[in-house]
Protein backbone atom coordinates (compact mmCIF):
# COMPACT_ATOMS: atom_id res chain seq x y z
CA UNK A 1 0.00 0.00 0.00
CA UNK A 2 1.43 3.36 -1.00
CA UNK A 3 1.11 6.65 0.88
CA UNK A 4 -1.25 7.87 -1.83
CA UNK A 5 -3.54 4.87 -1.25
CA UNK A 6 -3.53 5.42 2.51
CA UNK A 7 -4.33 9.13 2.12
CA UNK A 8 -7.09 8.36 -0.38
CA UNK A 9 -8.65 5.80 1.96
CA UNK A 10 -8.22 7.49 5.36
CA UNK A 11 -7.45 11.14 4.59
CA UNK A 12 -4.61 13.19 6.07
CA UNK A 13 -3.60 12.70 9.69
CA UNK A 14 -4.02 15.44 12.23
CA UNK A 15 -0.87 17.07 13.45
CA UNK A 16 -0.37 18.63 16.86
CA UNK A 17 2.76 20.46 17.95
CA UNK A 18 4.03 20.65 21.52
CA UNK A 19 7.20 21.98 23.08
CA UNK A 20 7.46 18.92 25.35
CA UNK A 21 5.89 15.46 25.10
CA UNK A 22 6.02 13.28 28.20
CA UNK A 23 5.42 9.57 27.70
CA UNK A 24 3.75 8.06 30.73
CA UNK A 25 1.04 9.54 32.91
CA UNK A 26 2.22 8.02 36.17
CA UNK A 27 3.45 10.01 39.17
CA UNK A 28 6.81 10.85 37.58
CA UNK A 29 5.33 11.94 34.26
CA UNK A 30 2.67 14.10 35.89
CA UNK A 31 5.22 15.63 38.26
CA UNK A 32 7.50 16.44 35.35
CA UNK A 33 4.66 18.13 33.45
CA UNK A 34 3.62 20.21 36.46
CA UNK A 35 7.20 21.23 37.22
CA UNK A 36 7.88 22.23 33.62
CA UNK A 37 4.80 24.48 33.64
CA UNK A 38 5.84 25.98 36.99
CA UNK A 39 9.35 26.76 35.75
CA UNK A 40 8.01 28.28 32.54
CA UNK A 41 5.62 30.49 34.51
CA UNK A 42 8.45 31.68 36.78
CA UNK A 43 10.42 32.74 33.71
CA UNK A 44 7.34 34.36 32.09
CA UNK A 45 7.43 31.87 29.22
CA UNK A 46 4.78 29.80 27.50
CA UNK A 47 5.44 26.10 27.13
CA UNK A 48 3.03 23.54 25.76
CA UNK A 49 3.21 20.13 27.42
CA UNK A 50 1.48 16.92 26.35
CA UNK A 51 1.32 13.83 28.58
CA UNK A 52 0.69 10.55 26.76
CA UNK A 53 -0.72 7.60 28.70
CA UNK A 54 -1.70 4.24 27.22
CA UNK A 55 -4.08 3.40 30.05
CA UNK A 56 -7.56 4.77 30.54
CA UNK A 57 -6.53 6.77 33.62
CA UNK A 58 -3.48 8.76 34.65
CA UNK A 59 -1.75 8.57 38.00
Amino acid sequence: MTIQNVLAQYGPRESMEYDVVIVGGGPAGLSAAIRLKQLATQQHREVSVCVLEKGSEVG
